[in-house]
């Protein structure tokens, strides 16, 4: 289902909006509002970025927990949508912004890319768990071990890493933990992903899994925008809201206005 834009603010006339309304990756109570959050958030991804946005279809369904990752059979029917509208997705029309559900929609758009793609990850969780080291068999805790293949990662705003998670976290290893504004990717192209629980909940409270601490929403603006010229964006996400309030969601926009300008 394709939504034209409302408004026209022209930053990025090239770039698409990919609308992934998913709940299934995440087993906290708060993920029923993350459907609604999802679209509500790409609508005014769209208006902001005078961007078109394609809602991606997915199920409203629950699958049994299979190898340890709960409602497995949904998520890979998930997957296979999201690779159709990515192939249906010409290189000459732009990259393309992502828009969640939880934040296990980002497999695909990573898994699409080369590993000479470094990923930047803006999340309060590392999400490098594994079905055997799980804590809950959410799979949005695992995507990131998932995607990352042999490429570099630069994890951002990271304050609740599960034990499973440290062997692969530290300056000689694949992952690296950065603070805000020590952000440096040694690849020139990059991909974005943002979780909103990076952000404080002081500053944002439509996130589903908030943690204490977090950056304000001009800190998280401003890393993005320090990324352009020096790294070409190729690509990015945000996931995990669960708002679908107006005035909540208007303390993003500075946020839309920052991916916008790296992505064009």
């Amino acid at each position: 289902m394709c939504v034209c834009a409302d408004t026209a603010h022209t930053h990025t006339p090239a770039m698409r909006i990919h609308s992934v309304p998913q709940f299934q990756g995440a087993l906290v109570e708060a993920r029923s509002g993350l459907p609604s959050g999802c679209r509500a958030l790409a609508r005014l991804a769209g208006r902001v970025l005078g961007a078109e946005v394609t809602e991606v279809p997915v199920s409203a369904d629950t699958s049994p927990t299979i190898g340890g990752i709960a409602n497995l059979d949904v998520l890979l029917e998930h997957q296979e949508a999201q690779r159709a509208a990515l192939s249906a997705q010409s290189e000459a029309e732009g990259p393309v912004l992502t828009i969640g559900g939880d934040c296990s929609v980002d497999l695909v758009p990573v898994r699409r890319l080369g590993d000479d793609v470094a990923v930047l990850w803006f999340d309060a969780h590392a999400d490098l768990n594994t079905p055997e080291s799980s804590p809950s068999g959410a799979f949005h805790g695992m995507v990131l071990r998932s995607a990352m293949g042999e490429r570099e990662v630069v994890l951002v705003g990271a304050r609740s890493i599960d034990d499973g998670e440290r062997p692969l976290i530290g300056e000689d290893k694949q992952v690296r933990l950065a603070e805000c504004g020590e952000v440096a990717p040694r690849n020139h192209e990059v991909y974005l992903h943002i979780d909103l629980d990076v952000l404080s909940p002081d500053e944002f409270n439509g996130m589903t899994y908030p943690e204490p601490g977090g950056l304000s929403v001009g800190e998280l603006a401003d890393q993005v925008r320090r990324l352009s010229p020096q790294w070409t964006v190729v690509g990015a996400a945000i996931t995990e809201c669960v708002t679908s309030d107006d005035a909540e969601l208007a303390k993003l926009v500075p946020l839309l206005e920052a991916l916008g300008e790296v992505l064009k």
